[in-house]
């Protein structure tokens, strides 16, 4: 049986909370997903939270509210360099003007790549706490004050990483989640904006369908929106999961501690494990390319799913018109010679010693 980087085993608590739905008669949204909605901001802190279909529909909803609010002039936008295109594409298709700025070799943007006029130029930063990893949020939040930026964290990797005693995606004007299979609390798919500016919550809420402000029995509809509705089923199994999120979220750490601890191979750099991480996947760098390539062809060959880390943006087919003349050392570097494997809760005993024993091989 492959060992999987994210996985889902139902619970028969998963399967009654199904259950439950199918005979309310209610699918689409209802009470499950205002009950979610309360646990989530409750559990981060937030005043607002707003459940939409995934994660790149968060960023879209955010990215279309700040352009209504900004219609006199395009939001010039930064993304990290090294990201999922998700990060990227939800401000693209958006109409933003985007540009890309280098990483650390921790994962995280470093903003100090950006030139004085660079800065000066942008409206909106979105820092992207890749593979839950914090970004150096008081650097950024910083400069956010001097240039009087937006900066909307991209925490779709990172639910219930801690920044400083902060959960990351509250410190920013907007913060944006993903429950996608494989992340740390799963709902099969499903996303979040959280926010406590009332105002665009309650903007955001209504743009997310159709921008409807009417009541049910009036189409009246005062703001341009879309159908970024979410289902009663996923709010149910990301419910039950919520209720033992603590736990889930220490056994992520505790298994990237355990691969930390127990991997010998001098040839391999696990990530750390720093207080209040809470991982999607864990990484390991390696020293070449080639090496990487033969550590993971090992790895699924012993049925252990692994990915490499993703490419750098200006590497990606779609954006290499764009981007391809700039430089991104860091993130070229790290898109070749890091790869990442499974530490969710569900790894067995046995599971992690054949990890640990085929990668210290």
């Amino acid at each position: 049986m492959t060992i999987r980087i994210g996985d889902f085993i139902p619970t028969q608590k998963h399967i009654n909370a199904v259950m439950e739905v199918i005979k309310s008669g209610r699918l689409t949204e209802g009470p499950k997903v205002k009950e979610l909605e309360k646990v989530m901001a409750d559990y981060l802190g937030v005043k607002n939270a707003i459940l939409v279909t995934n994660g790149i529909v968060a960023l879209q909803l955010v990215a279309t509210y700040l352009r209504l609010n900004s219609i006199e002039k395009p939001l010039n936008t930064i993304v990290p360099a090294l990201t999922f295109p998700a990060t990227i594409n939800a401000f693209a298709v958006s109409g933003y003007p985007v540009g890309l700025c280098d990483v650390n070799p921790d994962l995280q943007i470093n903003v100090d790549n950006m030139s004085k006029e660079h800065k000066e130029n942008t409206d909106v930063l979105i820092p992207v706490h890749l593979m839950g990893y914090p970004a150096d949020m008081d650097k950024i939040m910083s400069d956010a004050k001097k240039y009087n930026w937006i900066v909307v964290e991209d925490a779709c990797e990172a639910f219930g990483t801690e920044y400083k005693g902060k959960k990351v995606g509250t410190i920013g004007d907007f913060g944006c989640f993903s429950f996608y299979v494989s992340h740390n609390i799963t709902a099969g798919e499903l996303g979040m904006v959280v926010t406590n500016d009332d105002k665009a919550a309650k903007m955001m809420r209504s743009m997310k369908n159709h921008g409807r402000t009417g009541d049910n029995m009036k189409f009246e509809h005062s703001y341009i929106g879309s159908n970024y509705k979410t289902t009663e089923f996923c709010a149910a199994i990301a419910l039950e999961n919520m209720k033992n999120v603590d736990k889930i979220l220490s056994t992520r750490k505790a298994n990237c501690q355990y691969f930390l601890d127990n991997i010998k191979n001098d040839k391999l750099k696990p990530y750390p494990v720093p207080e209040g991480f809470s991982p999607l996947g864990y990484p390991i760098a390696c020293e070449t390319e080639e090496y990487r390539d033969e550590i993971c062809k090992k790895l699924n060959e012993n049925d252990i799913e692994t990915r490499g880390m993703f490419p750098c943006i200006a590497n990606q087919e779609s954006y290499k018109e764009l981007y391809s003349h700039l430089n991104f050392p860091v993130s070229e570097k790290l898109e070749k010679t890091v790869f990442y494997i499974g530490c969710h809760h569900l790894l067995s005993k046995e599971d992690k010693k054949k990890i640990v024993k085929v990668l210290s091989e």
